[in-house]
């Protein structure tokens, strides 16, 4: 027995598609970061105050090490710093903007590309601080 049209127009799938094409807006939702994102977050800004900490003491000569050693370990703590922001703002915008895509593939193809981008960035990060 065939559906009537108010039963179609009923189903969740059929509804969304519905207020898709009608131009229909959602109230904005709000996006909100999860417990294990937000202590992702955390641990970012944790490192980050570390580094700068350990890029300080070094600064200071309250570790005995040689000017070349200093010069060098500042180049790491730069660059690891560097990752570390490039991590945390990747991961905003994984949290935040590729979020609210609804499409399953297309946000599964968006977070390849925030991949490879993010890759490239470390790659160019590294080369260049560390030059």
């Amino acid at each position: 027995m065939p559906e009537i049209a108010q039963q179609i127009s009923e189903k969740p799938e059929v509804r969304k598609e519905l207020a898709r094409t009608t131009g229909e807006k959602r109230l904005s939702e709000k996006i909100k970061a999860r417990g294990r994102d937000k202590f992702w977050f955390v641990t970012h800004g944790l490192v980050l105050i570390g580094c700068a900490i350990l890029y300080y003491l070094i600064g200071t000569k309250f570790i005995p090490l040689l000017q070349t050693e200093v010069d060098f370990s500042r180049r790491i703590l730069r660059g690891f710093a560097l990752i570390v922001v490039i991590l945390a703002i990747a991961k905003a915008v994984r949290v935040y903007a590729i979020g609210r895509v609804e499409d399953a593939v297309t946000r599964f193809t968006l977070q390849r590309i925030q991949y490879l981008v993010v890759t490239v960035l470390i790659a160019i990060s590294v080369i260049f601080v560390n030059w």
